[in-house]
């Protein structure tokens, strides 16, 4: 304990401007584990042009600080070592010397992620068993403190700890039992570096770096780059934040890999996560120098409020493509080992235990079984299909039931619920009341706790296939993931989904997937497609806007105008970077849905705009006829708070209709959206209805010619 808080208050002489006193970085601490079979960075402050020098297990490495106080040797790779040595620094010709006892050599991972990595061994399943059998001196544990930084921290707060009873209690649940299981089956040491907090995106534990590499998240990196500017670091959004506070102090101490429990804040995301996932990755692995392994947890089944049961499913699909997406990665599946009441399973030994088969198999080599039954291929056999899979060996389900939660579709692509009989390594699908199937699909719904795995006790994890056509009315087979990303298309395109004859001749400006929580206050959308600087003249705009709930038709609106303004950077969506705040009349208005009461009209001037980045009151300001002065409708007044809540409506107040509207983007929450006039008590215009959710698929197109 008296050499821990040593090494917090040398924590505070690592920020002083005068480097007299030799320091490192909390990370280095007694009890701590070295990395085995890679050079070992050690590093830290002392007067500028000092020699330090730097023993360990027979090692001696020199080196001199730079003008900046900083300096860094390597040790040489080292074998596990499971004796208790000391490490010792020091530096002349100002005397300074470091000592640290009990330090150990063998596997060290970092743990990060949300509230699921971060639950803590006392609030899991089985705890004071647990807990009180967690006598492993070996097994090392660092709790790294919750701190968000606009800047890059250079230490933490914190040090190693013993794993016994006392220490494990308030640390990581999942973390320590894929360490225990390490620890067990390798037999040398582990260091187990928690960074976790709950409730947090992905995007805060990304460092810039990794942002800059995935074209697709330039608006996240050009937000990272503006920290400084923010008035608040949102804990749960704002990129950078969380690997500045908690992850950038570790880098370069030597890790074997990282574990990674997360998703819960991000499940709206679908295939957007795997760059959001390759970009963090790309970062962390980038400062670190090496393309370390990564293994992380599919989020469990959970009724999440209002959210489409098919919006979970399409999130685990996208986890899964991470695994085929970016290299050197595994994904634990824990559908079987869930509470569908608590978005924190209490058992945290199944997750644990499998992400340490996933290292035990991928990185040290050794002949376990690390995954349930991954779906290979697809094969029609006249009225069944047959789903085949790899590490299928010994196919069963836990329960003795037949496999449960398939699907299959006609031409119709209607999913019905399907007979599911084993045939190993397959599963023959059918149903009386789809006689031609084309697809199928398993587990598809937020609720889905499958019974179907592997002789070694694993899990299949959700997945669909085959030609039906998708649920989104795209052209492409259901093989292919609901991709929240969309490939660039030529300028003339028109949308996919969606072709009437008054789209001819306009060319797609931009095109949007629109997040069910999207909060665009500090960053610009990230348009799947954005043609946004092409020069070309235009004398009209165009939008259309497609909903889809779970198993229906996509609804659309169409509507073109005259072009209110010249500047293409301000027909989007109005965030605060476009500038764009209109509240007036359109001209030549033209509608087309296939919305029971949208009033299709043409070259119309009863058009009329509301786009502002900011809040808003139902006052008729500008005295649109028949507009309320109580209701929100196509009448309102903006106000000056901005960013804010945000609004992005096209009306036909002649009809006293709204033809769509997109509100509350602007700010943290479930965003208003809708086609037609909305019935709440409040409102026409969807404005609190906070029912983005309830969609599956909610995509805007902007055209001009």
């Amino acid at each position: 304990m008296q050499k821990c808080l040593w090494v917090l208050l040398s924590a505070l002489i690592w920020f002083m401007p005068c480097f007299a006193e030799l320091s490192v970085p909390s990370v280095f601490s007694d009890h701590m584990v070295l990395q085995r079979d890679r050079a070992v960075p050690v590093w830290g402050k002392a007067d500028p042009g000092a020699t330090v020098t730097v023993e360990f297990a027979g090692q001696k490495k020199n080196t001199t600080a730079g003008a900046d106080g900083k300096w860094r040797v390597d040790l040489d790779p080292m074998t596990a070592n499971a004796s208790s040595q000391a490490l010792t620094i020091h530096s002349s010709p100002a005397t300074g010397h470091l000592s640290f006892s009990d330090v150990l050599v063998g596997e060290v991972w970092l743990c990060s992620g949300q509230s699921n990595m971060g639950l803590v061994m006392q609030s899991s399943e089985n705890a004071p068993a647990a807990i009180a059998a967690a006598n492993y001196p070996k097994i090392r544990l660092f709790r790294t403190p919750q701190v968000t930084s606009a800047t890059p921290l250079e230490n933490t707060e914190a040090c190693w700890a013993v794993c016994n009873p006392e220490n494990v209690k308030s640390f990581s649940a999942v973390a320590y039992y894929f360490g225990r299981k390490l620890h067990q089956d390798l037999k040398v040491p582990v260091g187990l570096l928690q960074s976790a907090w709950g409730g947090t995106q992905i995007e805060p534990w990304t460092p810039p770096c990794g942002f800059k590499s995935v074209a697709a998240l330039d608006a996240f990196y050009q937000q990272s780059q503006k920290l400084n500017e923010l008035q608040k670091l949102e804990q749960r959004s704002t990129p950078a934040v969380l690997y500045n506070g908690m992850i950038h102090a570790h880098i370069p101490f030597a890790i074997r890999g990282a574990i990674w429990y997360q998703g819960e804040a991000n499940r709206s995301d679908g295939m957007l996560y795997v760059d959001k996932t390759r970009a963090l990755l790309n970062g962390w692995r980038t400062l670190w120098g090496y393309d370390f392994p990564f293994y992380f947890v599919q989020i469990a089944p959970y009724p999440y409020g209002q959210l489409p049961a098919n919006v979970l499913p399409a999130f685990w699909e996208a986890q899964a493509e991470i695994v085929k997406a970016v290299p050197n990665t595994g994904m634990a599946v824990i559908s079987d080992h869930t509470t569908l009441n608590n978005i924190h399973p209490p058992n945290k030994e199944a997750p644990g235990t499998r992400l340490a088969l996933l290292a035990e198999a991928g990185t040290y080599g050794m002949n376990v079984v690390s995954t349930g039954p991954v779906f290979q291929t697809l094969e029609k056999q006249g009225s069944r299909l047959k789903v085949l899979f790899s590490s299928a060996d010994g196919l069963t389900t836990r329960d003795g039931k037949s496999p449960d939660w398939f699907e299959i579709a006609g031409k119709d692509g209607i999913f019905k619920p399907a007979k599911a009989e084993i045939q190993e390594p397959g599963i023959i699908l059918s149903s009386p009341e789809v006689p031609d199937p084309q697809a199928m699909r398993f587990a598809w719904s937020k609720l889905a706790e499958p019974n179907l795995m592997n002789k070694a006790g694993l899990p299949a994890s959700a997945f669909r296939a085959g030609n039906a056509p998708k649920p989104a009315a795209e052209s492409a087979p259901v093989t292919a993931p609901v991709a929240v990303t969309m490939p660039a298309a030529a300028p003339e395109a028109a949308p996919a989904a969606v072709h009437i004859p008054e789209m001819d001749g306009y060319r797609i400006v931009y095109r949007l997937n629109i997040p069910a929580d999207a909060n665009y206050a500090d960053s610009k959308p990230l348009y799947a497609i954005d043609q946004s600087s092409d020069s070309a003249p235009f004398s009209k705009i165009a939008y259309c806007l497609e909903l889809q709930k779970d198993g229906e038709k996509v609804q659309y609106a169409f509507v073109s105008m005259d072009a209110f303004t010249d500047e293409l950077t301000m027909i989007g969506i109005p965030d605060v970077s476009s500038n764009a705040r209109f509240m007036q009349q359109v001209n030549n208005l033209t509608v087309r849905s296939n919305v029971n009461g949208i009033q299709a009209v043409t070259n119309s001037d009863g058009g009329n705009i509301e786009f502002w980045p900011g809040n808003y009151n139902p006052i008729n300001e500008n005295q649109i006829p028949g507009a309320s002065d109580k209701l929100w409708d196509f009448g309102d007044k903006p106000r000056e708070k901005i960013p804010g809540y945000g609004c992005m409506q096209v009306h036909n107040w002649k009809e006293k209709q709204t033809i769509f509207a997109i509100n509350r983007w602007g700010t943290a929450g479930t965003v208003d959206i809708g086609i037609g006039n909305s019935s709440t008590a409040k409102s026409t215009d969807w404005t609190l209805a906070a029912n983005a959710g309830n969609y599956t698929l909610r995509r805007l197109t902007v055209l001009v010619k």
